[in-house]
């Protein structure tokens, strides 16, 4: 993914859902969490889905995941993220596993 790419991401989320930072850069605690952002943006973009309305989707399942302070901040953060993709992909026909 390209950096203008991920900052355009970065700018449609920071009102509602901004990505998981430490010190400026971005977390990820495990690889797949990675490879989910790439891959998702990839697929919204390949589904027609707009970064903002798939900030909606995404406050939206922050919002149904809930606070777990055992939870790390990214983990959670990246499960609603995958729990958003499949509901926007989904809206649009996409079929999934």
């Amino acid at each position: 993914m390209t950096a203008p790419r991920l900052a355009a991401v970065d700018r449609a989320l920071a009102l509602v859902a901004p990505l998981p930072r430490s010190n400026g850069e971005l977390v990820f605690d495990e690889p797949w969490q990675g490879r989910a952002l790439g891959l998702g943006i990839v697929a919204l973009d390949e589904a027609g889905v707009s970064l903002v309305e798939f900030s909606r989707f995404l406050a939206d399942a922050v919002g149904s995941h809930g606070y777990d302070p055992a939870e790390p901040a990214a983990g959670a953060y990246y499960a609603a993220w995958l729990d958003a993709l499949e509901h926007a992909l989904r809206t649009r026909g996409v079929e999934l596993p």
